[in-house]
Order: structure tokens, then sequence, then C-alpha cells
């Protein structure tokens, strides 16, 4: 570890959200390795949902970065994200 790790970790927090997916079965053993090659090691995979409690220095670099993740799975994209507050649809 080094001082930029040390840094990153003092200002950042875990974001919750669930975003909401389309296209391949996300139950299925290829596509759940899959998502955790891709780095959804964080998050709770449901049927058609990802649910992340994703650290970032902000919300967005948190969506952000697990939005990349989950449509670098093959067949699997984005349809919406929710927060406990409400719903933020992809536009």
């Amino acid at each position: 570890m080094d001082a930029s790790d040390v840094r990153l970790s003092e200002h950042s927090e875990a974001y919750r959200f669930v975003l909401v997916t389309a296209g391949a079965n996300l139950l299925d053993w290829a596509t759940l390795d899959a998502l955790y090659e891709a780095g959804c090691g964080d998050a709770t995979i449901g049927h058609n949902t990802v649910e992340f409690a994703r650290s970032a220095a902000t919300r967005d670099e948190a969506l952000c970065s697990a939005m990349r993740d989950v449509e670098s799975v093959p067949g699997v994209s984005v349809l919406r994200i929710e927060f406990d507050d409400g719903v933020a649809g992809r536009t």
C-alpha cells in the first residue's frame, strides 16, 4: 500500500444502489463468473439486478465504475439505476 491508496481510502465512502439489467441471465454460472472477474465482487447478484455497496470518492465515480464493470460482460446492459430514495433512469 502506498500513500495514494491511503489518501483514497480516507476520502472514499460506500455508495449503495441497484443496477437493473437486461440481456443475459445473471444467475447463469458463466455470467456470474464474468461479473466477478469484471470487478463486481462487491455486489449481490439477482435475476436481473446487481446490488452494489461500492466504495469511491464520489457517488458518480461509484456509479460509473459499477456500470462499466457490469456492461463489460457480454450480453448484459443496464436499464436503470435504483436508489433507496428513488430511481434514476438511464438515457
